[in-house]
């Protein structure tokens, strides 16, 4: 799994962007981008930052580009994604969050939602008619899962990779007033 990452990592660093990006005087979120690659680990990649080991998806379905239709199971569909705050959802969403948080182990306040720029900023994407939705951003936790999130192997790396977005200008997803820290593009 490590040796496929470094290969995976292998000649990225040589190509790291500015840590934001400039344009006209205006400064950017992030950039960063992850390839569905057939493998049990891929790379995020992000301007500025550099690579982390993540995958998406669960079992045979981990980082398959083929299984991106398979809900509940399949990696995140190929695309552009906005990075925001993740909020929790509706009357008992805080009650519920906090018990997965110790049922895996993973914080979900720290996580980031990954809403898709397909014509419709929210939750949800098509794909080959199959609705897809609640992708996040976020560390594995306890059972190493993904349902289609892109998931960091690694709890420091995201905390890292999280300290570094938060770090970058908030700017307001186009014809929205929901602010983003960056985009992911998802190859």
């Amino acid at each position: 799994m490590l040796f496929n990452f470094l290969r995976c990592l292998r000649g990225l660093f040589r190509h790291t962007l500015p840590s934001s990006i400039a344009i006209e005087g205006w400064v950017m979120p992030a950039s960063c981008y992850f390839t569905l690659n057939n493998q049990k680990v891929s790379a995020l990649v992000c301007s500025g930052f550099g690579g982390v080991a993540a995958f998406s998806g669960n079992s045979q379905h981990i980082d398959n580009p083929s299984d991106t239709s398979v809900v509940g199971a399949g990696p995140i569909p190929k695309g552009r994604y906005y990075i925001i705050t993740r909020e929790p959802g509706g009357r008992l969403g805080r009650l519920r969050d906090f018990a997965l948080d110790i049922w895996s182990k993973s914080e979900r306040a720290t996580w980031f939602a990954l809403y898709g720029a397909d014509g419709k900023i929210d939750d949800w994407t098509f794909v080959k008619g199959v609705r897809r939705g609640n992708f996040r951003l976020h560390p594995t936790g306890r059972w190493n899962v993904s349902d289609g999130c892109i998931t960091l192997t690694s709890q420091a790396q995201f905390d890292r990779l999280r300290g570094y977005l938060l770090s970058q200008p908030a700017t307001m997803i186009p014809g929205t007033d929901i602010p983003y820290y960056g985009t992911v593009e998802v190859r």
